[in-house]
């Protein structure tokens, strides 16, 4: 099988920066429907690679060009189920690859620009469907529609070049296992394998739309074929700090953090999100003191934010005589 595992090389070597939104900066360019591709594809923010992927290459170089290491396709909705609310279906393959292969092209433009490694990540978002629910529509569905329907998206992410494929904002802890039970069967299949990396989303109350915590969906993803797992999204900043530290403490596998800049505030009818960009690096910069291997940014996130997260990470260490001074005194301070 040829793997494609640079992407957890740089894991082991130092921790890596992602980008931020990709929905919010499209949204602030206030695009029209023949941006779109006409009316009946007006808000298809995924389509946009095919219509206006300069607008898509923008957003990837604007992160790229503040120091982010990894940037995500536009593919957060490029499943047949939710590309069907636009009569899109049939081009699963056509979209997911069009979409790598333009993030490939502009993240290896830096690469060759800097000689920094830039490395790209395939957006795999939910269905809209829960599987583990009691509702009769949203829960009609068998698990091996979804297998299927997560193993065709990998397909045209890994054919169009990417490092690793991200299930992200996960809801759904069946829909979960559907899909790394589909991808890791295209990875046999296909005789090609990334990396792949899982993240859920919990609510204020610490769990998944279904009612499964963190601590229940650690134990599934450690028996699983996942090499990289985490959070995203949320719905305040601070509801992710237990989490993390718990995923931290009992997880053997790396652990990635890519939260949203709060809740949005409508403000004169225009959606704001409410975390600052000095506030977001803090706050990850503390996870990564934690031992987070993976940060960067959600809804609402912007170049600002992420240019604030390079640098609270990249900051100059103490030397090394240095931090063994500081040791020395803390524990004797600690003795006294």
């Amino acid at each position: 099988m040829a793997e494609n595992l640079r992407y957890l090389e740089a894991i082991r070597d130092h921790v890596l920066i992602y980008d931020g939104a990709m929905g919010t900066n499209v949204l602030r360019r206030r695009l029209t429907a023949a941006d779109f591709g006409g009316e009946r594809l007006n808000g298809c923010i995924d389509h946009l690679v095919i219509t206006r992927p300069d607008v898509i290459e923008e957003i990837h170089s604007n992160f790229l060009a503040v120091g982010c290491e990894v940037i995500e396709t536009n593919t957060f909705r490029s499943n047949r189920i939710a590309l069907a609310q636009y009569s899109l279906q049939n081009r699963v393959i056509e979209i997911n690859r069009a979409a790598a292969q333009l993030a490939r092209r502009v993240a290896d433009k830096f690469a060759a620009e800097t000689g920094i490694p830039r490395y790209v990540a395939g957006s795999i978002g939910p269905t809209g469907k829960l599987p583990s629910s009691d509702d009769p529509e949203l829960s009609d569905i068998v698990f091996d529609e979804l297998a299927d329907t997560f193993a065709e998206q990998a397909r045209g992410l890994v054919e169009g070049g990417v490092d690793v494929l991200l299930v992200e904002t996960a809801l759904d802890i069946l829909e979960v296992r559907a899909a790394v039970y589909g991808i890791t069967r295209y990875f046999q299949e296909s005789g090609n394998r990334v990396a792949l990396q899982v993240h859920v989303t919990l609510d204020a109350t610490g769990k998944m739309r279904c009612g499964t915590d963190i601590a229940a969906a650690l134990t599934i993803f450690e028996a699983l074929p996942v090499d990289v797992i985490g959070l995203n999204c949320l719905t305040e900043l601070e509801h992710m700090r237990e989490p993390i530290r718990y995923l931290v403490d009992h997880s053997t596998k790396p652990i990635s953090a890519l939260p949203s800049a709060g809740l949005p505030l409508d403000v004169d009818g225009e959606l704001v999100y409410p975390v600052q960009p000095q506030l977001f690096a803090s706050v990850l910069g503390e996870f990564v003191d934690w031992g987070v291997s993976c940060v960067g940014g959600c809804c609402g996130t912007t170049p600002e934010h992420l240019k604030e997260l390079v640098a609270r990470v990249r900051a100059p260490q103490a030397p090394a005589a240095d931090q063994s001074a500081r040791a020395r005194t803390s524990s004797t301070s600690a003795q006294c």
